[in-house]
């Protein structure tokens, strides 16, 4: 399985790797720096010895694939170079711990909200969650207290815990569906100062400063108990 560097140190942008399998535009390394999409948030893009990834993905043996502009005209056990596009991967990590912010006021004012999806873009992200009323004085007040957080400048952190650990911390599973925290062998989980901690394999940033500013910039009614916020930020 692939080592996955961005577990390690999340501002690591460049790596060397042996190339262990590669299947036409796709290519498996023994351990990488890019992160492969998942958890709603978009697989990374790069470049690995010049050319362009275009897409970071895991197969079906949980190894991460790396999708190249073209075919490599490297082969199988060549130790190569990568690099991710770390802008992007930088924005994603700031909209991802945003994330975790709504999140933790979403909890903070409601009690036990339920999430029931989300997604990371380049520009914004959307959040959605078990509520019956949310209106606009509702939401300008979710942004002022999660740019509070933001202000305060609380470290985030990672690490991983065993299956024990997770059934005595029922508060770690946000998921309406908590089928799916069944098929993870490995669980991590990111935390937010003393304020917050759940279930969690992407990257983010090391401190809440670092997000910037959270702005809402859309609300949706997606059912009779399904909210959306939409985000983004500056």
């Amino acid at each position: 399985m692939t080592e996955k560097l961005f577990w390690q140190d999340q501002y690591l942008k460049e790596f060397e790797g042996k190339v262990i399998e590669i299947k036409g535009r796709e290519v498996i390394l023994d351990r990488t720096v890019f992160y492969a999409r998942s958890g709603g948030q978009p697989g990374d893009t790069g470049e690995i010895n010049g050319i362009k990834v275009i897409d970071t993905y895991y197969d079906d043996n949980g190894n991460i694939v790396h999708l190249l502009e073209k075919e490599p005209n490297f082969k199988v056990g060549d130790i190569v170079k990568g690099k991710i596009d770390w802008e992007r991967r930088y924005k994603l990590m700031r909209l991802h711990t945003a994330l975790h912010i709504l999140s933790t006021v979403l909890n903070n004012i409601f009690g036990n909200v339920k999430i029931t999806g989300s997604q990371i873009y380049e520009d914004k992200a959307r959040i959605d969650f078990d509520l019956d009323k949310l209106d606009d004085e509702l939401v300008k007040k979710i942004e002022e207290k999660a740019n509070e957080i933001v202000n305060k400048d609380l470290p985030v952190y990672a690490k991983f815990i065993n299956k024990e650990e997770l059934e005595k911390m029922p508060q770690l599973k946000r998921l309406m569906d908590e089928k799916r925290y069944e098929k993870y062998d490995v669980l991590r989980v990111v935390g937010i100062g003393d304020i917050d901690i759940q279930l969690d394999g992407g990257t983010h940033v090391k401190s809440t400063k670092e997000v910037g500013k959270i702005k809402i910039i859309g609300r949706e009614n997606k059912g009779k108990n399904n909210k959306r916020l939409i985000i983004t930020v500056e």
